[in-house]
């Protein structure tokens, strides 16, 4: 990269930055129109614009961290919004993204689209307008934009189902971090993992194209995870493609799974997590059929078949502390 490119790249992500941290507040049709038009103009700047909102979420997981340690995670401009309450875009950087790697003419906004969201533990069906349904997990949101032309959904957190009724002339898009995943008949789950993207299609083909503009399509039977330069592709027998989407039906199926990724898991439908008390345990494995919201279940089979104590404290969270044999 020459030193013009560099300093082009630099300007680009810092507009991007500060039209989102304008977009944070509330913004007359003009100025609206005016971000629309800078973010359709080149491809570029979609996807600069998408990074930047991948960034400020990244801040927002941070939990117990003082605002200078979350700044550091975004870009420069972006620390401007400090004291204004965040509102996501509908579609937002994602549709941006979406825009740009599928040469989508159209940027939706917020007042254009309906937000959907769980809360920790809970589940829900959403049945769209065009006959396609949204399953969602605990603690998700998905932002869905439908028209007579387009079908453009944009996965904000957590993980979703996506039964996608058959319609060749309105492609179905999701937007996510990095990404667009598009579908025109077919079902696929999508989860997010921190900075990748956990994509598994269960019936149909569905196409995947990163905001580095990499291509891939996905049969069913087929995983793939998702990051902005790569698609990382492979197969999946039926018992792991119903591994994960088990949690349609309120289960989590374990098979030879560590404790420390079991206890991730469960601590996604918890409002109180389970929490680790000693090193030894997290490597200690385990397998089970357990219900999302019976996490009793699983810590009874954790002292009656492994060298673990349970104890609950106070605040609801539970301690697992190694339960030496020899005493």
């Amino acid at each position: 990269m020459n030193r013009s490119e560099g300093q082009t790249r630099d300007a680009i992500e810092t507009q991007a930055a500060a039209y989102l941290a304008a977009s944070l507040g509330d913004l007359d049709p003009a100025a609206r129109q005016a971000i629309a038009d800078w973010i359709e103009c080149d491809p570029r700047h979609a996807v600069a614009y998408a990074q930047a909102e991948v960034a400020w979420d990244a801040g927002e997981r941070l939990k117990g961290q003082d605002f200078s340690t979350q700044a550091s995670l975004r870009p420069p401009s972006i620390q401007l919004a400090r004291g204004v309450t965040r509102r996501r875009l509908v579609a937002g950087a994602s549709v941006a993204a979406a825009a740009a790697v599928f040469g989508a003419p159209v940027f939706v906004w917020l007042a254009r689209a309906t937000r959907y969201s769980t809360a920790i533990g809970e589940a829900r069906d959403v049945a769209l307008a065009d006959g396609s349904r949204v399953h969602l997990n605990t603690d998700s949101q998905v932002e869905v934009a439908l028209s007579a032309a387009r079908r453009q959904l944009s996965l904000v957190r957590g993980e979703a189902y996506f039964d996608v009724a058959h319609d060749a002339k309105r492609p179905f898009d999701v937007a996510v971090p990095g990404g667009v995943v598009r579908a025109i008949g077919t079902a696929f789950n999508i989860r997010l993992r921190g900075a990748i993207v956990e994509l598994t299609v269960t019936h149909g083909i569905v196409g995947v194209r990163t905001a580095e503009g990499v291509m891939r399509r996905i049969p069913a039977g087929e995983s793939a995870v998702i990051q902005p330069r790569t698609v990382a592709v492979g197969k999946m027998d039926e018992s792991a493609i119903a591994k994960r989407v088990a949690w349609r039906e309120r289960m989590i199926l374990l098979n030879g799974e560590t404790v420390g990724e079991a206890v991730a898991e469960f601590n996604r439908y918890r409002a109180a997590p389970i929490l680790i008390g000693d090193s030894r345990i997290a490597g200690l494995r385990i397998g089970g059929r357990f219900r999302t919201d019976e996490s009793s279940d699983f810590l009874q089979a954790l002292e009656q078949t492994l060298p673990v104590h349970s104890a609950e404290e106070d605040s609801g969270s539970v301690l697992l502390m190694y339960a030496d044999q020899t005493t």
